[in-house]
């Protein structure tokens, strides 16, 4: 969706909660609120529509409400206690959820902008933007290094699917103690997700763990090792002989062609 078009349909959401009976408000979601980011060609609509306490399980439930031709939404699904998402024929995601006033002490929202409030306090009632859970570095660090040393060895017996899996969570690892060692700005950074924009947050980081991602074999496990290491290598909480541990144990793997054996 042009972001044009993504602009008229935020709008005609907007109108809609405006003179909607039982609507009590509209509440945009990261780049659909335009706070720090700006829609593109492939954002999606992320919103909280505020309604009262009759109106709100119609809304769930159906897609009547939506500004969408109904011939245009191929998908309505129910994803959570209060959340849904529609994709119309064009492939655009809208991701929602419908509160009660009272049920938005249960809402989670990062970046976020009220667009409608027929209720006068919005602003006050939806909670603080979400803080992620503090994470001990070191434990992060084992983690990854597990990770790698897993996925090392699936990959040396040649199971680079499941390979690749221990080896994403390994990179997320790294992405994760990257950002706590060297901190981007907060307007860039996604506060929930170290993968989001890490190619703005860390441009040199994010090339070279694509590359190595694009291999997922077992020499690409010792690279991870190493970009891992110098990264984090300094830190106090650094595990270091068990870093060197999996870094020998990685060194002496070898791809094969065939899947091998569990």
């Amino acid at each position: 969706m042009q972001p044009a078009d993504h602009d008229a349909l935020t709008a005609a959401l907007a109108d809609w909660a405006e003179r909607a009976d039982g609507a009590l408000g509209l509440v945009l979601l990261g780049s659909t609120a335009g706070t720090a980011h700006r829609a593109d060609d492939w954002s999606d609509h992320d919103f909280f529509v505020i309604a009262e306490a009759d109106a709100a399980p119609r809304l769930r439930a159906s897609t009547d409400w939506l500004p969408v031709p109904p011939a245009r939404i191929v998908l309505h699904e129910r994803d959570t206690e209060h959340g849904a998402w529609v994709v119309t024929d064009d492939g655009h995601l809208l991701e929602y959820a419908v509160f009660t006033p009272e049920e938005l002490a249960e809402s989670r929202s990062d970046a976020h902008r009220v667009a409608v409030d027929r209720l006068g306090d919005l602003a006050e009632r939806i909670r603080p933007t979400l803080v992620p859970p503090a994470r001990d570095p070191g434990t992060v660090a084992t983690a990854l290094l597990r990770s790698l040393l897993v996925g090392g060895g699936r990959a040396a017996r040649g199971e680079r699917l499941v390979a690749r899996r221990h080896l994403l969570d390994a990179a997320g690892g790294v992405l994760v103690l990257a950002r706590l060692l060297q901190p981007a700005a907060a307007s860039v950074a996604d506060a929930q997700d170290p993968w989001r924009r890490a190619e703005q947050t860390h441009p040199a980081l994010a090339a070279e763990l694509d590359a190595i991602l694009a291999r997922s074999d077992a020499r690409a496990a010792g690279d991870l090792a190493e970009l891992a290491e110098r990264i984090a290598g300094a830190a106090p909480w650094w595990p270091a002989a068990l870093s060197a541990a999996v870094r020998r144990r990685l060194a002496g793997g070898r791809e094969v062609e065939q899947p091998g054996r569990a």
